[in-house]
């Protein structure tokens, strides 16, 4: 069987491995424009910061690694167009015919129309590349004063790193929060608090109307110009779907799939950030553009193309980051995005610490569920505090992916040593908070 995979990032790097693994014969192909198989976007703004040294350090594994596996890596290479009659890809270095296509083609940096966006010192945070030039304008031009354009993730994570190398660092975001897809405006609010202690300032609701000076001096924010020395376009992204749409095969926001990962042509599939799936909550198509749901999604894919009845499941989209040492994560719907749906909810907050009050040296921690009124499960939940959220929206988003309602986690069985957990979990006082709403 041959197996060609567009894409040599998370997604394809991750496709190609499952599938060697699925099928020790295949012949395996890997396309990709990039010189480079997978490296890990989330890296990327601690290589600005210094806390990874060197760009090249966040590649997961050397060329040689998968042509020891038996891979076949075609690198710097482009593809045009995709022709399904005849089964072949179509490169900028000839054709070349498969069995199976994996469409693992990302996304791209969205970049608002902005006045002067293209000018000296903006720069999008997407590759490799973009670290490199960011790196290097720091080193030639030391800036002093940053503006970062959108306060999710990426507009955040840079910010940090920005604010690490001790700049003055402005984020302006046009919705009414940090992280406005993931948190809603209480638990966003005390991540803003945490990263103003460190130097970072926001702006709410206004966009950036104009960049100024090439290199930059000054952006517009609002009809207010803002001294600035650099700025950080992260604005979000987009599906990568031209490839797609000029196959013919069915796109909306992203390239739609079947619960395989198979795209209207069954012979081709989607994974990354490219792929349509199903919203766990809503019933919903959705983008899930995280590293976790790349390298699920490849192996669902590998494992399907090779016989194997596998399904990728609805997402939650479960995430998480740090910020100053404040760890946040996030999975499922938030209240806002609820009540925009019309989904009738009871919400459970808890604010407390991460150990017994007794035990010195807990952290504050805030813990906010959201649970369907109708069915009484779990649809979604916020972390924010000082340590081990990860493992508490890992457990939540684990429990809501089984079908969770309140009292299962109200009665939860958890784990209690005073140095590390209270006898009754946080998690566990919030569902009671939302248990009395219903």
């Amino acid at each position: 069987m041959k197996i060609v995979i567009v894409g040599s990032g998370t997604a394809g790097s991750n496709a190609a491995l499952f599938a060697r693994k699925a099928d020790r014969k295949a012949e395996i192909t890997v396309i990709g424009k990039e010189p480079t198989m997978q490296y890990s976007p989330c890296a990327l703004p601690h290589v600005i910061s210094g806390t990874i040294e060197k760009p090249e350090d966040v590649i997961v594994f050397p060329n040689g690694f998968y042509e020891r596996q038996k891979i076949n890596l075609m690198l710097n290479t482009e593809v045009k167009a995709i022709d399904r009659e005849r089964k072949v890809v179509i490169t900028d270095k000839g054709e070349v015919s498969y069995d199976k296509l994996i469409l693992a083609v990302g996304s791209r940096a969205f970049v608002p129309p902005i006045k002067g966006v293209d000018n000296d010192g903006v720069f999008t945070l997407k590759s490799l590349d973009d670290v490199r030039r960011i790196k290097a304008y720091i080193a030639e031009r030391k800036p002093k004063k940053a503006v970062v354009i959108g306060a999710g993730l990426i507009g955040l994570e840079g910010a940090e790193a920005f604010a690490k190398l001790g700049m003055e660092v402005l984020v302006v975001e046009l919705m009414d929060r940090l992280m406005p897809t993931m948190l809603d405006k209480d638990t966003a609010k005390l991540v803003q608090t945490e990263m103003e202690k460190h130097g970072v300032s926001f702006r709410f609701g206004v966009g950036v109307s104009e960049i100024i000076g090439s290199p930059v001096e000054a952006v517009k924010v609002g009809e207010e110009e803002v001294p600035a020395d650099m700025v950080l376009v992260a604005t979000g992204v987009r599906a990568n779907t031209d490839l797609a749409k000029g196959a013919g095969l069915e796109v909306n926001r992203g390239i739609v799939v079947n619960e395989h990962l198979q795209t209207s042509d069954p012979e081709v599939y989607a994974i990354g950030d490219c792929a349509e799936v199903v919203d766990a909550v809503t019933g919903g198509r959705i983008l899930s553009q995280l590293g976790t749901s790349a390298v699920r999604m490849a192996k669902v894919a590998a494992e399907h193309i090779a016989g194997k009845d596998v399904s990728f499941r609805p997402v939650f989209n479960t995430a998480i980051t740090e910020l100053f040492g404040l760890e946040i994560g996030t999975f499922g719907i938030t209240e806002e995005r609820a009540k925009r749906e019309g989904i009738e909810v009871a919400v459970g907050k808890f604010k407390g610490s991460t150990k017994p009050e007794y035990y010195p040296g807990g952290k504050p921690i805030t813990v906010k569920l959201v649970f369907r009124k109708a069915d009484r499960k779990l649809i979604g939940g916020q972390i924010v505090g000082g340590e081990r959220v990860w493992g508490r929206i890992m457990t939540l988003s684990a429990l809501a992916q089984k079908g969770a309602t309140v009292e299962d986690i109200v009665y939860l069985e958890t784990a209690y040593a005073p140095p590390i957990s209270p006898t009754i979990d946080p998690i566990s006082i919030a569902a009671e908070m939302a248990l009395r709403r219903l």
